[in-house]
């Protein structure tokens, strides 16, 4: 027995992986199942070696070390011919996973072999045979070249199968590799005292590097999907039929970098990106679609999971990028589309995909996705909201409220939500941003302010300690000069006092300020109805209407509370900000509360009250009753 082809053998491993490991990049399942192939070759070269130095010593000192050694080499051996499979279904596309039959009829003869090496390596223990005789049993290599043969056979049928996305050529190369690749296996378990399996394989993966699996063909200098592929991917999770996520995002001071950095040090940037971007989520794919824009693709659960994900995404761009010596912040604009609920088809995806290069995207703001989906969606937008306000399909939901002082729910924000029956339910934003532009919201306004009344008055909410209910007004509203009047008409026509009623003001209202917004912020004042400042540190430096404008209560807005986990001088700001408020004796209400850890943090800092997806969602009118009278306080709020 020599181990000179073992050691040769190995050492071509190593080089493969370190340069493997430096070009990869990209977390593909082609990629790495290559890569676990080299790792669990480079194991049974490594064991190769143990059982044979065991061997050269003659007398077993420890029998029970060299059978377990001899059994896991062994399996490792069959294992690599349905490894080797794996990675032909892999291979077959960017993005392809191995379904459930293909697992079985893959895998089943590996378990199959396991359990046929181990009751021959128990029979040979317990007579008293030397820890490798049993690999040399007839019966044994018998049973395993029938399930290398079988392998063969699988491996074949998945080249044949995925002809067309391999090519003919390609499919008749990882054909004839499948072949060389199960011959030598047999040909080691017939003649499992010559060790050549490891030397030759290695050349195999080699083959493999150097015309399969080449890493220039498929990433770019970032180490990023090549824009080509982008099509494959966005196709791949249609067809799953499983929503996905993609956030688009454009270096805005890529060229200025490369002006005063060089092409080097700034793809050293990006590739430090693309490595963030794709430990985002498993199965994640990042995609370089220009120098100064990246794609990136996640499966995602649901619009809550998608909110997080953006939200984890952003806070990383908030802090700095390193190349080499070099620090710096990177000024991104951001543009996301959830599919297929916003972008419902591939026609709709490539319409976003031509429009891309027209969004103008400012430093860390996201473009909204409906720009760029062009007039159809638009329109039928907005044929949605007239359908709407004709049919009655607005409905107004309610998010609690919670407490710190009373430890229950209080009090709900009102938000509305357009569900029509041939779009479903619409992306609130979008859609309110568009009411806005068009003429609809003080009609969408209108609504909600007389659904809020009607519900509060008929259902009797004071009486299961619901004290009043938070009513958004949008910057067109509280510029109609009669607004607080015929609100305080409403109000009376359904017997609520003004305590029952807190309107809440967006920053970019109160900064934007006209004689009309004044006059009807000190008519609610002068008749009693409270105001909240909405949406406090979203982006605007002006804080003079802090003093200016008679504010009760202050919402912070959530990207505060988001930003402090984990970064040092948001913490500051948070902490700061409600300082700064209960200085001015105003009420702070969190929003965004998800985690015990946050609440744990705001109780430090003595929040008044709590808004978030930890106690709830937003719930139509029945399931708020229903949740504010079966309220269970948390442990974490006692």
């Amino acid at each position: 027995m020599t181990i000179v082809f073992d050691l040769i053998g190995i050492a071509i491993l190593l080089i493969l992986l370190v340069y493997f490991t430096n070009k990869r990049g990209a977390m593909l399942p082609s990629y790495g199942v290559y890569y676990f192939l080299l790792i669990a070759m480079l194991a049974v070269g490594l064991l190769d070696i143990l059982t044979g130095s065991l061997r050269m010593n003659g007398e077993v000192s420890a029998p029970v070390l060299a059978m377990a050694a001899n059994i896991l080499n062994q399996f490792l051996q069959i294992f690599l011919a349905s490894g080797f499979s794996a990675y032909l279904i892999c291979v077959s596309s960017i993005d392809m996973r191995i379904s459930r039959h293909w697992m079985m009829l893959i895998y089943l003869p590996v378990l199959l072999g396991l359990v046929t090496i181990i009751f021959f390596a128990g029979r040979g223990l317990a007579i008293g045979e030397l820890p490798w005789s049993f690999r040399a049993h007839p019966v044994l290599v018998t049973v395993l070249v029938i399930y290398v043969a079988f392998e063969f056979f699988i491996s074949t049928g998945i080249c044949v199968h995925h002809r067309k996305t391999l090519g003919q050529k390609n499919m008749v190369r990882l054909i004839m590799m499948a072949m060389y690749a199960d011959a030598v296996l047999i040909v080691q378990l017939l003649y499992h005292d010559k060790l050549i399996l490891v030397f030759f394989t290695a050349l195999l993966f080699v083959d493999i590097l150097l015309v399969i699996q080449k890493p220039e063909e498929v990433l770019d200098s970032s180490n990023a999907l090549k824009r080509k592929y982008i099509y494959d991917a966005v196709e791949q999770q249609f067809r799953r039929g499983k929503p996905f996520l993609m956030v688009f995002i454009r270096i805005l001071d890529y060229n200025v970098l490369q002006d005063s950095l060089g092409v080097e040090d700034t793809e050293q940037f990006m590739r430090q990106i693309t490595a963030y971007l794709f430990t985002v989520r498993f199965n994640t794919l990042v995609i370089r679609l220009d120098q100064d824009m990246i794609a990136v693709r996640i499966p995602i659960k649901d619009p809550h999971d998608s909110e997080n994900l953006f939200r984890e995404i952003r806070e990383r761009f908030s802090e700095p990028w390193h190349s080499g010596l070099l620090e710096s912040m990177l000024s991104v604009g951001y543009l996301r589309a959830e599919f297929p609920r916003e972008v419902p088809n591939m026609e709709s995806f490539h319409r976003v995909l031509g429009n891309l290069n027209m969004a103008k995207m400012q430093p860390g703001e996201e473009f909204p996705i409906a720009k760029l989906l062009g007039d159809d969606r638009e329109k039928k937008m907005l044929a949605a909201i007239r359908r709407g306000l004709e049919e009655g399909n607005f409905e107004v939901y309610y998010q609690p409220i919670y407490s710190t002082h009373d430890k229950r729910v209080v009090a709900a924000e009102a938000l509305i939500r357009l569900i029509d029956p041939e779009m479903g339910t619409l992306p609130t934003e979008p859609m309110i941003a568009l009411a806005e532009r068009e003429g609809y919201i003080l009609q969408i306004g209108e609504f909600v302010f007389n659904e809020v009344c009607r519900f509060y008055s008929e259902c009797k909410l004071n009486e299961i300690g619901i004290e009043y209910i938070e009513v958004n007004l949008s910057a067109v509203q509280v510029m109609q000069n009669r607004l607080a009047e015929e609100f305080l008409e409403v109000m009376k026509k359904y017997g609520l006092g003004p305590e029952r009623i807190n309107f809440e003001i967006t920053e970019s209202s109160a900064i934007n300020a006209n004689a009309a917004v004044s006059r009807n912020i000190e008519h609610f004042e002068s008749n009693g109805v409270s105001l909240s400042l909405d949406d406090y540190g979203t982006g605007y430096s002006n804080i003079s209407y802090l003093y200016n404008v008679p504010f009760l209560i202050m919402k912070i807005d959530k990207s505060i509370l988001w930003g402090s986990e984990g970064n040092k001088k948001a913490d500051i700001i948070l902490r700061n900000t409600f300082r700064m408020a209960q200085r001015l004796k105003m009420k702070v209400v969190m929003e965004g509360v998800e985690t015990e850890a946050q609440i744990r943090k705001l109780l430090t800092l003595n929040c008044d009250y709590f808004q978030g997806f930890y106690f709830s969602k937003p719930v139509n009118g029945k399931l708020f009753i229903e949740y504010v009278k079966n309220f269970s306080l948390p442990e974490v709020c006692r």
